[in-house]
């Protein structure tokens, strides 16, 4: 399972200031940037917390985790996702990381395109894109794969608009790898904890386009699914908007 969220390059600075301001809120005695992370503002009440979390009370960390959630609602960035389900990637015999990396360069490729098509048809300049991913023991495994990508195409055509090989920081370093933990926290928790409500959030920020969703992949075996991915796929158009 993957997830993030892709920003225009003026909007970074935004992003984060938020979470900079939420930090001066939340922890006002804290010179040095804190690690936001999703999972330690949901542990549930008299679970151990990482520090510095473990100062605020289970109500005070539950609302500070909606606050972000909020922030990525209401921000301009567009969403991407993909959920594997474990049993369909040993059926297939893929690796389900990179598998939903696969995926998601090549929705985020495509979203690119329908960007581009709209700025060349308005006379303005196209756009390219860099993906940046969270340091991880999968970093080498996904520049080998980042370069055959960008070489040969993924399965389902070449690439057009990616810049580079996938760029790997520390999620401490960068406020948006930390919104991407968000988001790929909010699709875990609702593909494979059925817990919906960070889900619900931020669920109308997903790539869209006609009602048709392209910016969220649920792979499974399950033909009935009706989530808002697998309806979307199965070719029946579905408005989504905010309640």
């Amino acid at each position: 399972m993957l997830a993030g969220l892709a920003v225009f390059e003026r909007e970074i600075f935004w992003f984060s200031q938020d979470l900079d301001n939420l930090q001066r809120e939340y922890f006002p005695d804290t010179g040095e940037p804190i690690l936001f992370h999703a999972h330690a503002l949901r542990v549930p009440e008299g679970a151990p917390v990482e520090e510095p979390w473990g100062t605020l009370s289970r109500t005070r960390r539950f609302e500070l985790k909606d606050r972000v959630y909020g922030i990525l609602r209401n921000r301009r960035a567009v969403l991407f996702g993909c959920a594997v389900e474990k049993r369909l990637a040993e059926i297939r015999k893929e690796d389900p990381y990179e598998r939903a990396f696969e995926d998601l360069i090549s929705r985020f490729d495509m979203f690119l395109s329908r960007v581009n098509r709209q700025a060349v048809a308005e006379g303005m300049e196209e756009q390219r894109g860099l993906i940046v991913l969270a340091e991880s023991s999968y970093q080498k495994v996904i520049v080998l794969l980042g370069r055959r990508l960008r070489e040969r195409g993924t399965r389902w055509g070449v690439l057009h608009n990616v810049s580079d090989v996938p760029l790997f920081a520390p999620a401490k370093d960068t406020r948006l790898l930390q919104y991407a933990d968000f988001c790929a926290n909010a699709v875990y928790g609702r593909y494979h904890a059925k817990l919906t409500g960070d889900f619900d959030l931020i669920a109308p920020k997903f790539d869209q386009e006609g009602g048709v969703i392209h910016g969220l992949s649920h792979l499974t075996t399950d033909v009935g699914c009706a989530c808002i991915a697998c309806f979307s796929r199965h070719g029946r158009q579905m408005p989504f908007t905010s309640p």
